[in-house]
């Protein structure tokens, strides 16, 4: 009578699930996506509800020594290529001591560094209850994986593997994922309170239905059923998100300066040829007037005194005064004259080579920097906190060279599992 009612029930069960449908997600299937989230790491909370109920699951359903109820639940967050377990492949001796003892030993020790975030959801005492816990997750660590063990049981769990709560750039708001019952393949036992009965060899994880295994004694077998009702459900509702800001200390762009600074080159070039140019048309006018009106051939010596006098007011002109004012050049020698004049602008223009030297212009020089200091230690001892590293500038950008790069890196460290109790820190 009792069998009857529960196949009732089952079958109420489906008809409303074919009419209204639902949120339905395979539990151990994988969902592996790439995460753009960039620098932006999100609180989740997760919430388990179980519905191991005589009326849903009569056969077998278990009272006493003991009654039905679930162990903790054990959480990861890690990378896409990490696994907690995985059906159809052989469960990891964590898992098979777990699912089998309760004993979570293997699991929690040794974790590897790609897992993110480690942690636990209390135990739930009946068959049907509810239990929750809080977790991180970041772009790197983006999959979540959980595993609880149906008590009593020979080897049997429900589980989420490698859950991906990131969809594109943005975070899931809320997703739920219904469980059914799995094996981990360790030990041959079909009723809940089937004795130890060792696996030999150990067999692959796989999913229970209503019609697998198919043995009558089965205590999840329900032939006349085509699935079963979900035994319990994860919820993960998105709760707050972080962004890490990173420090970029670029070196100021002197470009401007630079281009300031060679087009004041190229104004005291011009300038220069401006005076040579100007110097030189003063010899010349100097020399025809010499040509015109006849020098003195004896100099006073009011004369000598008068230009001792001038050499020592202007002692950067006093070779060029000399030679100006006790060279003398004969009327009408107009060969003498130029000669005059060649000497005189060999001494007053520079050469071509002291002119290029003036208005050269010095290339670009590009940004260098050392290489990466050590990772600092993480700023929290207690939860999830920052890592940074840093490099210096050797060489500053100049005359429009490649700027200097980002001189300073940081990473989240650190996990919610170091704290003594997690319901302090969650406290915000």
């Amino acid at each position: 009578m009792k069998q009857n009612l529960g196949a009732f029930v089952l079958g109420l069960w489906l008809m409303w699930g074919r009419l209204v449908g639902g949120q339905t997600t395979v539990a151990a299937s994988v969902n592996p996506t790439t995460c753009h989230t960039g620098d932006r790491l999100a609180v989740y909370r997760v919430v388990l509800h179980t519905y191991w109920t005589r009326d849903l699951f009569p056969k077998h359903f278990p009272d006493w020594r003991p009654p039905a109820q679930w162990t903790i639940t054990i959480g990861r967050t890690h990378t896409p290529h990490w696994r907690l377990f995985r059906e159809g492949e052989l469960a990891s001796a964590g898992v098979k001591q777990f699912v089998e003892t309760g004993r979570s030993d293997l699991l929690t020790d040794g974790l590897e560094e790609s897992v993110f975030d480690a942690f636990t959801l209390p135990a739930i005492g009946s068959g049907s209850g509810r239990s929750e816990g809080k977790f991180f997750v970041d772009a790197n660590h983006s999959a979540v994986s959980l595993i609880t063990r149906i008590v009593p049981s020979p080897d049997w769990f429900i589980g989420i593997d490698s859950f991906s709560l990131c969809s594109g750039d943005t975070w899931i708001d809320s997703v739920t994922v219904e469980m059914n019952p799995m094996d981990a393949g360790t030990d041959n036992g079909f009723t809940f309170t089937a004795p130890n009965w060792p696996t030999e060899p150990q067999g692959v994880i796989y999913r229970i239905t209503a019609r697998y295994p198919a043995h009558p004694a089965g205590s999840f077998f329900y032939p006349q059923s085509p699935r079963l009702p979900p035994i319990g459900t994860f919820q993960f509702i998105k709760l707050k998100e972080y962004e890490l800001s990173e420090v970029f200390n670029h070196e100021e762009d002197d470009r401007k300066y630079e281009t300031v600074a060679v087009a004041k080159t190229h104004l005291n070039s011009e300038k220069n040829h401006v005076e040579m140019n100007n110097e030189l048309s003063a010899n010349i006018e100097r020399e025809r007037q010499y040509e015109v009106s006849p020098l003195p051939s004896i100099f006073t010596e009011r004369d000598r005194i008068r230009a001792k006098l001038l050499a020592k007011l202007n002692p950067n002109n006093n070779s060029t005064s000399s030679n100006t004012s006790s060279t003398v050049i004969p009327k009408n020698d107009k060969k003498a004259l130029l000669s005059n004049i060649i000497d005189s602008y060999a001494t007053t223009v520079p050469s071509r080579s002291s002119r290029n030297r003036r208005i050269k212009v010095r290339p670009r020089r590009d940004c260098r920097v050392s290489h990466w200091s050590d990772w600092s230690a993480c700023s929290k001892s207690c939860g999830i906190g920052e890592m940074h590293r840093r490099r210096r500038v050797l060489k500053p950008t100049r005359r429009g060279g490649r700027p200097c790069p980002p001189l300073q890196e940081s990473k989240w460290c650190g996990s919610a599992r170091d704290c003594t109790t997690q319901d302090d820190y969650f406290k915000w």
